[in-house]
């Protein structure tokens, strides 16, 4: 028998291996996904947070100004304000879009 051929009984022991790893990868793969959605939700609540903070300033509506500013596959957000006219802190929470147990997006600007 040569050298470099293969055995006969292992034959088709790669594509078993191949279809045990599949599920992992898929795991794997899933997982990334989910923390690259949670990274963008939480770019987009900051974002909707000064957004807000900055219609405070000009004395219009924060909590359209966020959800203007959201994009449309980002739930709807609450927005908080405290300070006084001249002052804002505005927090913006956004429910988690990951099946993973994270929690709730929030975002807190202040805006002189």
């Amino acid at each position: 028998m040569s050298r470099h051929a293969p055995a006969r009984r292992d034959r088709g022991v790669a594509s078993i291996e191949i279809v045990g790893l599949l599920p992992l990868v898929a795991l794997v793969v899933s997982m990334v996904l989910q923390f690259v959605a949670a990274a963008y939700t939480a770019n987009a609540a900051e974002s909707a947070a000064r957004a807000a903070a900055r219609a405070y300033s000009l004395g219009q509506d924060p909590t359209t100004a966020a959800r203007r500013s959201l994009p449309s596959g980002i739930g709807p957000a609450k927005v908080t304000v405290h300070g006084p006219d001249h002052a804002a802190t505005v927090t913006v929470h956004i429910p988690r879009t990951s099946v993973l147990p994270l929690h709730d997006v929030s975002k807190t600007v202040v805006m002189p």
